[in-house]
């Protein structure tokens, strides 16, 4: 009960996890690895009760107290004993985040003894359709089994991973190594499942805690080079000051200074990005330059680097452009989904970058640095209650993606 209560705390004044109490719902569907359980009624708004297809199979909960979204299990016709190492009576958590729905079965101590994740129909992964994580395109390759083999190439190197539905039709998939042996990027995640919502078609990974890991978005380009190009400019583009105080504006492929409009290339290798832009010889800037994103702006550095080569050394030379648009420094992260990126910043600016989703919508900080931070930014203008402040799901995943990137090492 303990740990309960710490989770809604941590909701109202904490890292906003972003977790919503609905209620479970007829026709609902949770499968716990080997059996699909439906949702039959729900009696008197209180009582749970679910079964198999056959019938045999049998799950009752009853809503504990006035708690929403925690139920305890309780006996049923067909389930004299409990299941899951549980006991009648323990209490089951219903945990519903805007990606991903699930049932926690608690035992003693709060363990988590099982967890059934809600199960959504869903299409079939389309044969030649293309994902993409971050760094690669990936083509799904569905096979008779219901199975799907997703596969990319980098550097000569085969990527390749199996997505199996739980259950045929289902959002739900297991996550295994490919009939090749070849690399398997996403081995650590415990299941999948993907989502088709608000304009989006994704695949997210959770990890054994249920915690968002990874996610691949659904697109119509096989060139990796150029998503990866497209999405890290994105973190970078907009409007600055320089030390000087003459105005910048960043672009995809042009820097415009003092009525100037300089080309400029963002330089890769083997399709990745290197962090390093060439400003050419015509701008303030010459040559190349690592861009980093900071809480104000951003930090050009001068490098040397070898053509051919991914390797860079700083110089003792940079230069600080300071954030001069009319919207928050982090406002990309409400236009594009942060995969595969996030590895290059630190954890403060992770921070920054997360909790700026949500200031955006004029959520109330309680922690002094974000709160005296936030109110110093000029499109920062505070709701009237944090009730009012609502994600879209876009938002809602890329503030989860920040968190799975501040848990890594």
């Amino acid at each position: 009960m303990r740990k309960y209560l710490y989770l809604i705390i941590s909701l109202l004044f904490g890292t906003f996890s972003l977790l919503q109490a609905q209620a479970i719902r007829e026709g609902d569907r949770f499968y716990d690895g080997s059996t699909l359980y439906t949702v039959r009624e729900v009696r008197m708004g209180t009582i749970i009760y679910m079964a198999d297809a056959s019938g045999e199979e049998e799950l009752t909960l009853e809503q504990w107290g006035s708690s929403p979204g925690v139920y305890r299990l309780r006996p049923s016709r067909n389930a004299d004993d409990p299941k899951y190492g549980a006991e009648f009576g323990c209490r089951v958590n219903y945990v519903s985040y805007p990606d991903n729905k699930y049932l926690e079965v608690i035992g003693d101590n709060d363990q988590v003894l099982k967890v059934l994740p809600l199960v959504r129909p869903m299409d079939d992964l389309a044969a030649g359709s293309l994902w993409y994580d971050g760094s690669l395109v990936f083509d799904a390759n569905p096979d008779e089994d219901g199975s799907v083999r997703m596969t990319a190439m980098a550097e000569g190197e085969e990527h390749e991973f199996l997505l199996t539905p739980a259950a045929a039709g289902t959002d739900l998939f297991d996550v295994s190594d490919g009939p090749n042996g070849a690399v398997n990027k996403f081995d650590d995640a415990a299941y999948a499942r993907r989502l088709r919502q608000d304009g989006l078609d994704v695949i997210c990974f959770y990890d054994k805690r249920n915690r968002l890991t990874d996610v691949m978005q659904a697109t119509q380009t096989w060139d990796s080079q150029e998503l990866n190009v497209k999405q890290w400019m994105a973190l970078l583009c907009g409007k600055y000051k320089t030390e000087g105080g003459t105005d910048a504006v960043l672009g995809e492929a042009r820097f415009e200074y003092k009525g100037k409009v300089i080309p400029v290339k963002p330089v890769t290798f083997n399709g990745m990005v290197t962090g390093v832009i060439d400003f050419g010889e015509a701008g303030p800037f010459v040559g190349l330059l690592e861009a980093v994103p900071t809480q104000e702006g951003l930090l050009l550095t001068e490098v040397k680097m070898e053509d051919g080569q991914p390797w860079f050394e700083r110089t003792v030379s940079s230069f600080s452009l300071k954030w001069a648009g009319d919207q928050s420094r982090f406002g990309f992260t409400r236009d594009i989904l942060l995969i595969g990126v996030l590895h290059r910043y630190d954890k403060p600016l992770l921070r920054v970058m997360r909790n700026a989703i949500l200031a955006a919508h004029g959520y109330t900080f309680q922690s002094k640095d974000l709160k005296s931070y936030f109110e110093a930014q000029p499109w920062y203008h505070p709701a009237a209650n944090n009730a009012s402040v609502k994600l879209s799901l876009l938002e809602q995943l890329n503030v989860s993606l920040i968190q799975a990137a501040e848990r890594a090492e």
